[in-house]
C-alpha cells in the first residue's frame, strides 16, 4: 500500500514538472517574439533572441487567455533587456524576464584554410553572420565579388575575408584597361604593377603602348582609368 503510495506522488510530482516546463517554454517563447516584433532590423540583419530560464519554483499559470507583456517604464531594447509579463487570470502573477538580444550581420568567410596566394573559388565561400558588436573594419559581404582574388595571407573559416587579407588585382596581372569618360569608352591590356584591393588607385603599364598610367580597381582583370 505504501509502496503504491508512493508511486501515485512520484507520478503526480513528475506530471506537474512536466508542466511547469511546459508553461515555462511557452512563457519564455512568448516573451521572444514579443522582442522581435519590436525590432527594426536593417534589410541584411537578423536577430537572435533569447530569454532567460524561469525559476522552476515559481507558481504560474499558463495565462492563455489574458496575458500581457510589456516593456518596463522608459526601457529600450536593447542586448539586455528586461520584459514584464503580467497575468491578469485568477490567480493573477508578474513576471519580470531578462531577454538576451544579438542583432547579426553577414561576412563572408571561407569554407576551409586557404594558403597565402591561392585564388579563391565560389566553393570555397560561404556566408556567415556574427554579432554587430563583434565585427568591425573593412569586412566582405558579396561572395561573388571575392571569386577569383588571391589571398595575401592564411585565411581561416568562421574568420571574415578582410580587404587587406586579398588582393583583387596583384602585381604582374594582365587586365583589362578600361579608359571612359561621359562619352566613350576604351579597352586595352595592361600589366598590374602593384596590388589593389576594391577601389584602390594602382600603376600599370598598356601593353600596347607602354605608357604606365594609373587606375582604380573595379573588379577582378578590370582597372578604370577616366580621361
Amino acid at each position: 500500500m505504501i509502496n503504491r503510495l508512493f508511486l501515485i506522488l512520484l507520478l503526480l510530482s513528475g506530471a506537474s514538472q512536466a508542466l511547469a516546463s511546459d508553461i515555462s517554454a511557452e512563457l519564455q517563447a512568448r516573451a521572444e517574439d514579443f522582442v522581435r516584433d519590436q525590432l527594426s532590423l536593417p534589410l541584411d540583419a537578423r536577430a537572435e533572441v533569447s530569454a532567460a530560464s524561469i525559476d522552476a519554483r515559481l507558481q504560474l499559470t499558463a495565462c492563455e487567455s489574458d496575458l500581457d507583456i510589456s516593456l518596463p517604464a522608459k526601457m529600450e531594447i536593447r542586448r539586455n533587456t528586461t520584459i514584464y509579463l503580467k497575468c491578469n487570470e485568477t490567480p493573477g502573477w508578474g513576471l519580470y524576464l531578462p531577454v538576451r538580444v544579438s542583432i547579426q550581420k553577414p561576412y563572408i568567410t571561407v569554407s576551409e584554410a586557404i594558403a597565402k596566394g591561392d585564388i579563391l573559388g565560389r566553393n570555397q565561400l560561404i556566408q556567415a553572420y556574427e554579432d554587430q558588436t563583434q565585427i568591425r573594419g573593412d569586412y566582405i559581404q558579396d561572395i561573388e565579388a571575392l571569386v577569383g582574388t588571391r589571398s595575401k595571407r592564411e585565411l581561416r573559416p568562421g574568420q571574415p575575408v578582410r580587404l587587406n587579407q586579398i588582393c583583387v588585382i596583384c602585381k604582374g596581372d594582365q587586365v583589362t584597361l578600361i579608359a571612359e569618360n561621359s562619352s566613350m569608352q576604351i579597352k586595352t591590356m595592361a600589366r598590374a604593377l602593384q596590388d589593389g584591393s576594391f577601389g584602390d588607385m594602382i600603376k600599370l603599364i598598356n601593353i600596347r603602348s607602354g605608357r604606365t598610367v594609373q587606375g582604380q580597381v573595379q573588379s577582378v582583370g578590370s582597372v578604370i582609368v577616366s580621361f
